[in-house]
């Protein structure tokens, strides 16, 4: 089961392709890839996106100890299957108290990550300076750009398998946790989840709409 199909940018309601037009499309930002996550059976959902998205679909291995998967989002239609995936996985933070991040592998000009972070447009702007964190994913050291984003989170951004790798956390100091050796392995590349990762639960930024502008 899966939410309705909303905007991927604001989460608004889209109108659904007709005769006019093969695209969804959002009343405030037009063509849109439809954004959904899953309510319940987030294991199948895993296992849909491993076989049918167009891009990674990201997941810590080892899991950090004590952290479960929250939540499993997509964006994407039918024809061209999901363009961009976010798994959010949550955990004590390593100051004490709960975390969450969010893993997002996105193709450009989705919009799904940057409400997530909570800046706007879609992509990230020119990188600045140098990177400040840096994970492994599908084996390759990957440099992390932070990114200037409302003061409850932190999130990093970078670029793996040709498209944008994105981490948003909640708190933002639980952005320490990337000093540990973070690696991600993309689920399409062995979709058996085994005893690798459990879920519990459910995470409530992936449906969270972007903060309110001061």
């Amino acid at each position: 089961m899966t939410t309705a199909a909303a905007c991927p940018r604001c989460l608004g309601p889209l109108r659904p392709p007709d005769l006019w037009s093969n695209q969804y499309r959002c009343d405030d930002h037009g063509e849109v890839s439809p954004y959904r996550t899953a309510v319940s059976s987030r294991e199948q959902a895993l296992h849909a996106l491993a076989t049918s998205s167009t891009v990674p679909v990201w997941l810590p291995e080892p899991m950090p100890v004590h952290w479960y998967v929250s939540g499993v989002g997509w964006a994407g239609d039918e024809r061209s299957g999901p363009r961009a995936t976010a798994v959010a996985i949550a955990g004590p933070s390593p100051l004490g108290g709960p975390a969450e991040m969010v893993l997002v592998a996105e193709s450009p000009g989705i919009g799904l990550a940057a409400r997530l972070a909570g800046i706007t447009g879609t992509d990230p702007s020119a990188l600045p300076g140098v990177p400040e964190a840096k994970v492994e994913a599908a084996g390759h050291p990957t440099a992390m750009w932070p990114l200037s984003v409302p003061p409850d989170r932190a999130a990093f951004v970078g670029e793996a398998r040709g498209v944008w790798l994105w981490l948003v956390l909640w708190p933002a100091d639980a952005a320490l946790i990337l000093l540990e050796q973070l690696v991600l392995r993309d689920v399409r590349d062995a979709p058996e989840l085994g005893d690798r990762s459990f879920f519990g639960a459910v995470s409530t930024h992936l449906t969270a709409g972007p903060p309110a502008m001061p």
